[in-house]
């Protein structure tokens, strides 16, 4: 899976002559109505995500290594994707935002889960893993997952993915207006289509 994901990566780096053409419908859905995106000056790529899915814990590594490539026009980030059930993994990332460890403790969260078998939606596994990860203190944990402004960034959270109308993960969201979802293009093709879409977004946007 990873050495198809890598191949999917180079391809999806390609000069943009050499890229495929995707059809709306069929490899990528377009929302009825836009999405305001948080930089209006970008192009944005949403990855709406979950701890508790293994697709998204394939696709990070390439995923993370595809980011890297992004010039500086496209503004990308993650959203967690709420339910009642993963409640406490949305706490978990907007915790590490705002502690400002994410990048220490995302992989790690994955691994626990995916490759240790560890319940991670437990509060108190996950303040263990930012301590052991990223030194951060039981005080602080407790003090900024508990927190008003984390609850309301999980609730923000909950809202935009029903705005996106979110039916798995992981899922992209380009510039707020199409999607591209795993069923519909599998995760070999997932950064392919997001490419195109980026030419796409940024064609219109130079006319």
């Amino acid at each position: 899976m990873i050495r198809a994901l890598g191949i999917a990566l180079v391809a999806a780096t390609a000069v943009a002559e050499q890229a495929p053409t995707y059809q709306e419908g069929e490899h990528y859905l377009a929302l009825p109505i836009a999405v305001e995106t948080r930089d209006p000056a970008k192009i944005e790529v949403v990855e709406v995500f979950s701890y508790a899915c293994i697709h998204c814990y394939r696709l990070e590594p390439v995923l993370d290594a595809w980011r890297q490539t992004l010039p500086d026009d496209v503004d990308f980030h993650r959203l967690p994707l709420v339910t009642q059930r993963l409640r406490p993994f949305a706490q978990a990332f907007f915790t590490a935002e705002a502690l400002g460890v994410l990048e220490q403790v995302h992989r790690p969260i994955f691994v626990a889960i995916h490759d240790h078998g560890i319940d991670m939606s437990r509060p108190q596994y996950i303040r263990r893993l930012f301590e052991r990860e990223a030194g951060v203190d039981e005080e602080d944990f407790s003090r900024v997952f508990d927190s008003f402004g984390v609850r309301g960034r999980v609730n923000q959270a909950d809202g935009q993915g029903r705005t996106y109308r979110i039916m798995g993960t992981p899922t992209l969201i380009v510039n707020g207006r199409y999607v591209v979802e795993v069923p519909r293009t599998g995760l070999e093709s997932m950064l392919l289509i997001a490419n195109y879409l980026i030419e796409q977004e940024r064609g219109a946007a130079e006319r």
